[in-house]
């Protein structure tokens, strides 16, 4: 099984390209940090992973709308691919496809970062309190 997901910030402000054929592609990178307990020292440490990620379709046009800092969830499967460059050098790139991304609901433009495409499109929406069962 081939499934990744991440809770981290952005790193950096998504890049949002279009295919020939219009698909829309998202590039983005998640800082994600991990604490464990140094066995030498018994102190509390930090270790950031920088995780590039990139969003096809919708979901890219979307992602395309988060800066940042954002705090982000990214779902997805773990790629690599491998390219050559103009002087002839084959580099490999390890990256998330995402399936889902998913903004943190503590920021405050989180219920519209996403517009119509959202992942959220029916979460916290309205003041139905009249649904609730008690």
């Amino acid at each position: 099984m081939n499934s990744v997901q991440i809770l981290g910030n952005l790193a950096r402000d998504p890049e949002v390209r279009f295919t020939k054929t219009g698909r829309a592609v998202a590039t983005f990178t998640v800082a994600a940090t991990n604490t464990y307990v140094d066995s030498t020292t018994n102190e509390m440490r930090e270790q950031t992973a920088f995780i590039n990620c990139v969003a096809w379709g919708k979901l890219g046009e979307a992602a395309g709308n988060l800066r940042k800092g954002s705090r982000c969830f990214v779902e997805g499967r773990l790629q690599t691919r491998s390219y050559e460059t103009q002087d002839g050098q084959k580099r490999y790139v390890t990256e998330v496809v995402a399936n889902f991304v998913g903004q943190s609901l503590d920021a405050q433009h989180a219920a519209d970062s996403f517009g119509g495409g959202s992942n959220f499109d029916s979460f916290g929406s309205g003041n139905n309190e009249e649904n609730i069962p008690f």
